[in-house]
C-alpha cells in the first residue's frame, strides 16, 4: 500500500470559501478516497520539529505540501525521506502577490515590502531545489517563473478544479439569470479594493448604457470600506450558500489588474454555468483553454457595453472545463500515489 504524507497549513481550513481551501480540500478528498495509507499533517509555522514529530513513526512516504512558504519543513522531510517523491503545491506567484496586496508603501515602508519579497522569493528557490515537482496553479507562471528559476524540480501545471460541494445541485438555465457578481475576499486589502472599484466602475456603465435588468451584485462583508456610492450595484453581504447562488449567475467579473496565481472564482464560476469577464493583464494569464469562457475587459476604457452584453447572450453552452481539469488533478496524484519510495 502507498503511503502519503500531506503538509497542509492550518489556515487554509479557517474559511471554507476561501481559494486556499477550495483548492486543497479536492486534493484531501482524493488522497482520503484513494484506499493509500494517508498521514496529514496540519502545521502552523515553518517549524521542522513539529513536522518531523508528527511523522516520526513512518519510515518510507510520498509527499504532497501546500504552498511553497515553508522552506525549512521542507528541506527537514527530503533529509528525513531521501528518496521520497515530494511535490510543493504553489498557489501563487508569491513575491508578485504580496507586492500586489499591499502595495510599494505598506505601514511599514518599502523597505519592508522588499524584503518580504525577497524571503518569499528565497522560499521559491529552495522549493525548486528540494522538490521532486513544483504543482504549480497556473500555467503562465510556469512559463514566466518556475521554469527560469534554478534547480531539478519537475515543474507542472496542477489546475484548480470547483469542489463538489460548490457545484450546485438546482442551477437554472443559464439564459434565465440577471446576476453579474463581484465575489472580492473580506480582507480589504489593495487588491480587494481595487476589484470592487473597477466593479463599480463597470456596472455604472453597464446600467446607464441601458442594461439596468442585469443586477450587478458585490457579495461578501464590505459594508465597512467605504466604498464609494452608487446605485449601479447591490451589496448582498456574506453568501450562505454559495454553490446556489452560483448556479444563479450569469457572469462573475473580476476586473482588477492586481494579483497573480488563478482566481478559484473564475474555476467556480465556469463550473456552474456563468461566463467571467476580467480585465485584460488577467485574461492574458488565463489557460489557454478558458479563454473561451471568458471576455476581457478594462471598464478605465471606453467600454462597448452593447458587445458585453451580446457576449453574455452567447455564452449558453455549459462547459466540459471541471470535467477535464479534474482529470489532470487525478494523473498528478496518481504519480505521486504510484512513485515507490524506499525506507531508510
Amino acid at each position: 500500500m502507498s503511503r502519503v504524507i500531506h503538509v497542509c497549513p492550518r489556515a487554509i481550513f479557517a474559511n471554507t470559501y476561501h481559494g486556499s481551501y477550495k483548492d486543497t480540500i479536492s486534493r484531501i478528498r482524493f488522497l482520503e478516497s484513494s484506499g493509500c495509507d494517508y498521514h496529514q499533517v496540519v502545521i502552523d509555522a515553518d517549524d521542522p520539529d513539529a513536522a518531523l514529530g508528527a511523522v516520526s513513526e513512518i519510515d518510507a512516504a510520498n509527499i504532497l505540501i501546500e504552498y511553497s512558504r515553508y522552506p525549512r519543513v521542507l528541506k527537514a522531510l527530503r533529509e528525513r525521506f531521501p528518496a521520497a517523491y515530494i511535490a510543493v503545491r504553489s498557489h501563487n506567484l508569491e513575491p508578485l502577490q504580496h507586492l500586489d496586496n499591499l502595495g510599494w508603501f505598506p505601514s511599514r515602508g518599502p523597505l519592508w515590502m522588499l524584503y518580504g519579497m525577497t524571503r518569499l522569493f528565497r522560499n521559491d528557490l529552495i522549493a525548486k531545489k528540494n522538490a521532486s515537482a513544483i504543482w504549480s496553479i497556473s500555467d503562465w507562471e510556469n512559463r514566466v517563473y518556475w521554469n527560469r528559476l534554478p534547480g531539478h524540480a519537475e515543474v507542472r501545471w496542477l489546475p484548480y478544479h470547483c469542489p463538489e460541494h460548490l457545484v450546485s445541485k438546482h442551477a437554472i438555465a443559464v439564459r434565465s439569470r440577471k446576476i453579474v457578481a463581484c465575489m472580492p475576499t473580506s480582507q480589504k486589502n489593495r487588491k480587494s479594493w481595487d476589484l470592487v472599484c473597477q466593479f463599480i466602475a463597470f456596472a455604472e456603465q453597464m446600467t446607464s448604457s441601458g442594461f439596468d435588468e442585469l443586477d450587478f451584485v458585490v457579495t461578501g462583508d464590505v459594508a465597512s470600506w467605504g466604498l464609494p456610492p452608487s446605485t449601479a450595484v447591490r451589496y448582498s453581504g456574506m453568501i450562505e450558500d454559495l454553490a446556489d447562488f452560483l448556479g444563479k449567475t450569469r457572469a462573475v467579473a473580476m476586473l482588477s489588474g492586481l494579483g497573480y496565481g488563478f482566481k478559484t472564482t473564475l474555476g467556480d464560476a465556469v463550473a456552474n454555468g456563468a461566463s467571467v469577464i476580467v480585465h485584460p493583464r488577467l485574461y492574458q494569464r488565463l489557460p489557454e483553454e478558458m479563454k473561451a469562457d471568458a471576455l476581457a475587459c478594462d471598464p478605465n476604457r471606453a467600454m462597448d457595453c452593447d458587445r458585453i452584453f451580446r457576449w453574455m447572450q452567447a455564452q449558453t453552452e455549459p462547459s466540459s472545463l471541471l470535467q477535464r481539469h479534474r482529470e489532470q488533478v487525478a494523473e498528478a496524484l496518481d504519480q505521486l500515489l504510484q512513485h515507490e519510495s524506499v525506507s531508510r
